[in-house]
């Protein structure tokens, strides 16, 4: 199930094929927000002070970890704090749950697993990219389509092809395909963040009116696992820590197929997560161990991050991917999102 990636990086990566150099400037605003934004907050936000829930008790740090980085660091977080004696409380959510403990100031680390918004730009927070991995489209596994353009994935999604064998490059396979209506199935999370689903569809409106929304990971595998005829997405990771849901089947987007990290890394591959952590820069609340133990799971998927389908961010720079201090801020120059063809 593990995607595996080249054990060094050409310098063909750095190369964007003229196929893929016209591209809209405009429609990169759908994979990642200007890093000069800030949250519309009130003045006195950035003196604030740090201060835990009650509930949390006498602990030296505070850590969000959402549906995807929970079961991907959860226990090297605690072998860090085991390790260096210190007091960590992890606690499970989402992006969104994250976001409002970032603001009422209740954490010393937040997790992203996509880019933030505006709102998300609290004064004094800095954002740490970690990695990216591929986002995967997802049939049953009796499903013989093996691979759809950028364009007829949109369409998919957005309901203008209802039944399988619309879907051009199915011909062939037509007798199995005949009749069998497409069942789109989506998680709409973090509809206000760039990046994830909407490199794919620019917001949850855009979604065929026939799509079944689901709202946790373990519930999109099982859906697209009962149903022939469904469709989701999810990361290659996620597959496997909730494979007891079912076994799903990959698709290739546009020949490109994404358990080649390659295909991501140099613009060929279209839709990813991206991962962030978050500290705080301002004197009242930054914290030397938040900094540290960013630094350490950092350094972690420097070294392990094909272990959960990573590309690390070094990788990231040496590829032409921008950067702003150590915040991802663009794709390399050229890249196609699916979004670019609407």
């Amino acid at each position: 199930m593990f995607l595996k990636r080249a054990s060094y990086i050409s310098v063909s990566l750095l190369l964007i094929s003229t196929a893929n150099a016209s591209v809209d400037a405009s429609a990169k605003s759908m994979a990642f927000t200007d890093p000069d934004l800030r949250a519309n907050v009130d003045a006195s936000f950035l003196s604030q002070k740090i201060k835990y829930d009650a509930k949390v008790g006498d602990v030296d740090l505070v850590v969000t970890l959402g549906q995807q980085t929970y079961p991907a660091l959860h226990e090297l977080v605690a072998k860090i704090a085991k390790d260096n004696g210190i007091k960590i409380d992890i606690q499970k959510g989402s992006c969104g749950s994250t976001a409002k403990k970032l603001l009422k100031k209740s954490v010393d680390i937040g997790t992203y697993c996509c880019p933030p918004g505006k709102s998300d730009r609290l004064p004094g927070l800095e954002f740490h990219t970690i990695g990216i991995a591929p986002l995967l489209l997802v049939t049953n596994t009796v499903n013989p389509v093996e691979n759809v353009s950028s364009d007829d994935a949109l369409k998919i999604f957005q309901g203008e092809y209802v039944y399988w064998s619309e879907v051009p490059g199915t011909e062939s396979l037509s007798s199995q395909l005949t009749g069998k209506t497409i069942q789109p199935v989506a998680r709409m999370h973090c509809k206000k963040r760039p990046g994830h689903w909407r490199g794919l569809i620019k917001d949850s409106d855009s979604f065929s009116p026939k799509v079944q929304e689901v709202g946790v990971i373990p519930d999109m595998i099982k859906h697209v696992a009962e149903n022939k005829t469904a469709i989701g997405y999810e990361t290659a990771y996620m597959l496997k820590v909730h494979k007891e849901k079912g076994e799903l089947k990959i698709l290739n987007i546009d020949g490109h197929d994404p358990g080649n990290l390659n295909h991501l890394l140099n613009g060929e591959y279209p839709l990813y997560r991206t991962y962030n952590l978050t500290t705080w820069s301002n004197a009242e609340n930054k914290n030397k161990l938040a900094l540290q133990l960013v630094k350490d799971i950092t350094e972690y998927i420097e070294k392990h991050g094909n272990k959960i389908n990573f590309i690390s961010s070094s990788e990231l720079r040496l590829a032409g991917w921008k950067f702003k201090n150590k915040e991802l801020i663009g794709q390399p120059d050229g890249m196609p999102v699916i979004s670019e063809r609407q």
